[in-house]
């Protein structure tokens, strides 16, 4: 049997750096191997889509208002075993971000031609938003009815590979059977161009992943209500003869009408009985999610049932009441070892009041066995319901401060989603670098690889994982991207206060980031015996004192700093004073005050900033903002805050992604926000800013439209 690729040799491969006649053998063995292409797409499940801007180091100097992170030549160079009948012209297509209620009809043909990419059969394809080893997903626009849909292609360079061929003709089948209102609806399929195609429904809303990235948990009434309708669109599904084998958040969308739509049926299999799943699986490849999967699941794909994705609906529902995944290891092997051996956690331990009745769900939906599992999802769907049911007068967390219906509330959840923008790294401070030993050294969660999943509406995709730039192109050759640094190493002081720091922080309950992991380090015992520098740290919930915060200033290459959620102290921010190296900070609903938010502005190297949900910070706190001149991103959702507290923006000319929804933000502000020469997703909802005041800013931004409303 050949060898599977390394790690190392995977991630250069998409990072375009291996030089022949290395890359064609990769690109051979990833056409062949499906445990490797399944390897892949685990590296950007355990990705945020930020993740690809945030290893590239990026040129620093302002430029052009419409000069991009990265070239269109570099982007397309990710994408190197995309369809070759694929051919981007050299403008970058514009399209506006859908909105819940908006129209999916482009009134004007010239606007369409204006728009095309290119032409599949009879649809017109306008932005590329999504990529897996197997398929390419694009956005594209019915050329007669003028409706937009999403249409997946099967890659060229699997054109000849049968097995592949046959699994994506098997999914667009399978689709086309399928129909029920929690699945997502196939509407066309066939082959052109040499390649083949399938549409499906285009979906306004955000996928689940998406939103507890921006929520970080959500009720438990709304996880009840999405586990529901989840559950009863999987009994469809097995009613057939089917296991859909990848069940997780990011496979699970939230439409802006409140319905939950199963997504991507690329990996659903016949069940053992039928002995067509042998020809298109391999008994030595892993298929699914590792954090999701059932145990029985990683020991052989062809001999699982339904009660597979009932386990697996069982991690997605933990992670949607507690922001956790079940099991939290290093490695994919140490997560399916725990899977297998380790005793489930109790709902109870990280939420209290958790009813019995959902604690003694949880708990039958994730036993070992299968036989000790609850065995249907119709029975999951039933104790759903009667829950509901008794549940329909009140409401079951502190936190709702209004009893909904399930549509109501599902529509709320959808609506309220928002994530930060990426984190930017200068090539000064690259943080993805390759160590003497050519061992690629990976951040957190890995590196951008777009899965061929359907993934979820352009506007969350475009909007709030990465801004993109809009703006047509000149023409001109593309700056081209530094070379990647090598590490160098810290020296043995800074080294020792380093290992030292990284052990007050894991003891004091907080994640790191660390030169050569591409994991969090969460204990101790996990630290390597080698030097290194910490790149990243995240605080679990607690309250954040200047006394936890001192270690800090001894940090050589701090980047990035998560305190969401944790209760920050007015003097917490003081030992960052001057910290240059920070570029990156969340403050997302941490009672920070005007006291506390004063420390920020000394902090002149950072690009972006999160204060959702802080409503002690008042229009005067926000000017200490007026001094971060790189800020590119501000996050001020939910702040009780008017006109007055945004004029900081005026000192901010790198700002391009702006959010004030539900704030008391008007248009007395209509002056300030069409000055921003770089804006590109700007968010108003909620806001005081009345319709032609909106009107008004689109009008003022000729080429690209960046209000996301």
């Amino acid at each position: 049997m050949q060898k599977c690729l390394s790690d190392s040799q995977i991630i250069h491969y998409l990072r375009n750096e291996l030089v022949e006649p290395e890359n064609q053998h990769v690109k051979e063995h990833l056409c062949q191997c499906a445990s490797c292409q399944k390897r892949t797409e685990f590296f950007s499940e355990d990705s945020e889509l930020k993740s690809w801007q945030k290893y590239q180091p990026r040129q620093d100097d302002i430029g052009a208002s419409n000069q991009q992170p990265f070239s269109e030549q570099q982007l397309e160079r990710i994408y190197n075993s995309t369809i070759s009948s694929i051919n981007q012209p050299s403008s970058t297509a514009y399209s506006p971000t859908p909105h819940a209620g908006s129209s999916n009809h482009i009134p004007v043909d010239e606007e369409l031609n204006r728009i095309t990419i290119q032409v599949i059969g009879i649809y017109h394809l306008i932005e590329k938003i999504g990529q897996g080893g197997m398929g390419v997903v694009y956005k594209a626009i019915h050329a007669r009815l003028k409706k937009q849909v999403v249409l997946k292609l099967l890659l060229n360079n699997q054109w000849d590979n049968a097995t592949q061929t046959q699994r994506f003709y098997r999914e667009m089948e399978l689709v086309g059977q399928l129909d029920h209102p929690n699945i997502v609806k196939a509407t066309d399929a066939g082959e052109a161009n040499e390649t083949c195609f399938l549409v499906m429904e285009y979906l306004s809303g955000h996928d689940l992943k998406t939103i507890l990235k921006s929520e970080k948990k959500i009720s438990i009434k709304s996880a009840c209500y999405i586990v529901r309708q989840v559950a009863n669109g999987l009994q469809y599904i097995h009613n057939h003869n089917l296991i859909h084998r990848d069940i997780k958040p990011s496979n699970l969308f939230l439409t802006a009408e409140g319905e939950v739509k199963i997504l991507d049926l690329g990996l659903a299999g016949l069940s053992e009985t039928n002995t067509h799943l042998s020809d298109l699986t391999d008994s030595q490849c892993i298929m699914g999610s590792v954090q999701y999967m059932a145990p029985e699941q990683a020991y052989s794909v062809k001999k699982i049932d339904h009660r597979a994705d009932i386990y697996s609906l069982g991690c997605t529902f933990y992670k949607l009441l507690t922001g956790q995944v079940p099991f939290k290891q290093q490695t994919q092997i140490a997560t399916i070892l725990a899977h297998r051996e380790e005793t489930p956690p109790r709902l109870s331990d990280v939420i209290p009041k958790i009813p019995d009745t959902l604690e003694d769900l949880f708990q039958s939906m994730m036993k070992k066995n299968p036989a000790d599992r609850i065995q249907s999802m119709a029975e999951v769907v039933e104790i759903l319901d009667r829950f509901l049911s008794q549940q329909n007068e009140t409401p079951l967390t502190e936190s709702a401060e209004t009893h909904l219906s399930e549509s109501q509330e599902l529509i709320e959840l959808c609506r309220n989603t928002i994530l930060c923008p990426p984190i930017e790294v200068i090539a000064s401070d690259a943080s993805t670098q390759i160590q003497q030993s050519n061992h690629f050294v990976r951040k957190k969660r890995g590196i951008l690889f777009l899965t061929f999943i359907l993934l979820f509406s352009l506007g969350t995709w475009g909007a709030w994982m990465y801004p993109t730039a809009e703006p047509p192109l000149t023409g001109k050759e593309p700056t081209p991207l530094p070379e990647i640094l090598p590490v160098k190493e810290p020296s043995e002081q800074q080294a020792h206060i380093e290992r030292e720091t990284a052990e007050w922080l894991l003891n004091h309950e907080c994640e790191i980031v660390i030169d050569g992991r591409y994991e969090p380090v969460t204990q101790v015992q996990d630290l390597p015996e080698t030097d290194f520098y910490i790149r990243e740290i995240k605080f679990h919930p607690q309250t954040v004192t200047h006394e936890i915060m001192t270690p800090l200033k001894g940090l050589a290459k701090l980047e990035v700093l998560h305190l969401e959620d944790c209760h920050v102290m007015d003097d917490a921010l003081a030992p960052l004073n001057g910290k240059l190296t920070l570029k990156n900070l969340d403050l997302h609903e941490t009672g920070l005050t005007d006291a506390g938010l004063s420390h920020v502005s000394s902090l002149l190297n950072l690009t972006h900033l999160s204060l959702q949900k802080n409503r002690q910070i008042t229009d005067e706190g926000l000017q200490a903002l007026a001094t971060l001149k790189k800020l590119s991103s501000v996050n001020l959702d939910r702040l009780n805050i008017s006109d007055q507290g945004i004029t900081f923006i005026k000192h901010n000319p790198r700002l391009d992604w702006l959010n004030i929804k539900d704030t008391q933000i008007s248009d007395k502000s209509i002056p300030l926000l069409t000055k921003l020469n770089r804006m590109k997703n700007l968010y108003l909802e909620g806001s005081k800013i009345s319709d032609q005041g909106i009107q008004q800013i689109r009008n003022a931004y000729t080429g690209r439209d960046p209000v996301k409303y």
